[in-house]
């Protein structure tokens, strides 16, 4: 293993758990070296877990754990100056959705990865399913034609005792609400799949179900740059929770996904579905966070670990990353008027 890439993650909660578990289980050429968390209780324990070494302090972990990429899945006010300190230390990052909840500490944060020459990728698995990317490819090549619309649908349940688990769930800080949280996703695959959104020409949001200091219901209609509309529904007061839908159509074309498995596709009129060679797959967490697929988040490590050592860029870089905050930021602009 002498050659192998060092690994280390902050962020000792589940999601931190279930990256160390894909890189144990199914990364070669990585070798877990530590774990860090400020909470020391969580540090021991998913250390001890993992048989590594635990920190409860990120600026000794970055320099005592000499690492060559580091997995950040701490709550996500914390991302970009934890990205930008590792940067700084000459470590390659690969970052949980999303990025941060601040466009400019995201762009802080490309600006010190492209200044010392390390990667910076974020998790949004979506993106991995080869279905979804046929159906992006399509849209891409104009095989749709012109886009006229693109809507999100993202209707979950979520508990108060789920927010009350940890004092930075559903906080304006750390957290963020339905849009930041749970809809990041879906808001990701709407500006992979139409483009970046230019305005937001409407935004209700609200505090409906839970005791939170940001929004558990949503709904906005937006502008894409090229001219489509497209409505956005986000929430986690939805019991039982609903399918999380994405709905694409142009003037020659059009899809619907299930967050990713393709449930329609069709061009020139005619249905295409069958001609997709894989139709991708449901990735679930729409009333149990924990309920869901890790096959893209595991081609996704890959994949960046891959890049790292082949010295290009990931398959959702930062600056991939960075066009959903900026929808989330015009989002959250327009709503507070």
């Amino acid at each position: 293993m002498s050659n192998a890439l060092r690994i280390g993650l902050v962020g000792c909660g589940g999601m931190g758990n279930e990256h160390l578990g894909i890189v144990r289980s199914a990364m070669t050429g990585a070798q877990l070296v530590g774990v860090c968390d400020y909470r020391a209780d969580r540090a021991e324990r998913m250390g001890r877990q993992h048989g590594v070494a635990y920190w409860t302090d990120f600026t000794k972990f970055l320099h005592e754990a000499c690492l060559d990429v580091l997995h950040i899945c701490s709550p996500t006010g914390y991302h970009a100056a934890q990205g930008i300190e590792a940067a700084n230390a000459g470590v390659h990052v690969l970052c949980e959705k999303p990025l941060d909840l601040d466009l400019s500490r995201i762009d802080n944060l490309i600006a010190a990865c492209d200044k010392n020459n390390v990667r910076l990728g974020c998790i949004f698995q979506r993106r991995a399913v080869r279905g979804a990317q046929e159906v992006q490819r399509a849209i891409a090549a104009g095989e749709m034609g012109r886009i006229l619309s693109c809507s999100v649908s993202i209707k979950w349940w979520r508990s108060q005792e789920y927010y009350d688990k940890d004092d930075w769930r559903g906080t304006r800080s750390l957290d963020g609400g339905a849009l930041a949280n749970q809809g990041i996703h879906s808001l990701d695959q709407m500006v992979w799949m139409a483009g970046p959104v230019e305005a937001v020409e409407f935004a209700h949001l609200d505090t409906v179900s839970h005791d939170l200091e940001v929004e558990d219901f949503a709904i906005v209609v937006v502008r894409f740059t090229s001219g489509a509309r497209g409505v956005i529904e986000a929430t986690t007061c939805c019991k039982p929770d609903l399918s999380t839908r994405l709905e694409i159509f142009g003037t020659q074309g059009s899809a619907a996904l299930d967050d990713a498995f393709v449930v329609r596709f069709g061009l020139d009129g005619e249905d295409r579905l069958n001609t997709l060679p894989d139709r991708g797959k449901l990735m679930g967490g729409g009333s149990d966070p924990w309920a869901i697929s890790l096959a893209g988040h595991t081609e996704q490590i890959r994949d960046f670990y891959s890049a790292v050592i082949e010295h290009r860029e990931p398959m959702v870089d930062g600056r991939a990353a960075r066009v959903s905050v900026d929808l989330l930021d015009k989002i959250y602009r327009h709503a507070s008027k």
